[in-house]
């Protein structure tokens, strides 16, 4: 069965415009495609996802979303250029958030664009982090969305 979350991630980034050499405008895209992905999976539940979440207050960390069903985190860098960066510190993001909450976090889904992170994060490097948080009970995954 299909994440829900992730299907409402693939159908916001199906609806982006075609790539520009601006950045403001390219910026302003990937904010409207993130903000489309929030609405969606308000509507999914808005009882069960818990949209923007913050971490803690002192560090000013939200996590786009978590699923208090399932202790699912969620996160969506919406472009896949320099997505290790944002994969690295939301992995602290959850690692705090697990510090400092009484109802754990078990996963996260990190979610980007196959195109340019796929080539990033499908990598030695990530592999073996993830395959160590594992370990440490903590199950990360990447699910890639594309342009249809």
């Amino acid at each position: 069965m299909e994440d829900p979350v992730v299907q409402a991630a693939q159908l916001a980034f199906s609806l982006r415009l075609e790539g520009s050499n601006d950045v403001s405008e390219n910026t302003r895209n990937a904010q409207a495609i993130a903000k489309a992905w929030r609405r969606a999976v308000h509507e999914l539940d808005s009882d069960r996802f818990q949209i923007e979440a913050m971490v803690t207050p002192e560090l000013d960390q939200k996590i786009d979303i978590v699923d208090s069903e399932t202790a699912r985190a969620y996160e969506f860098k919406v472009s896949g250029k320099n997505a290790p960066n944002e994969f690295y510190k939301d992995i602290v993001k959850v690692i705090i958030w697990n510090q400092k909450k009484k109802k754990k976090l078990s996963c996260l889904v990190f979610i980007t664009e196959e195109k340019d992170g796929r080539p990033l994060l499908d990598a030695p490097m990530p592999r073996a982090y993830i395959s160590y948080l594992a370990q440490q009970g903590l199950n990360v995954s990447v699910a890639y969305v594309k342009r249809r």
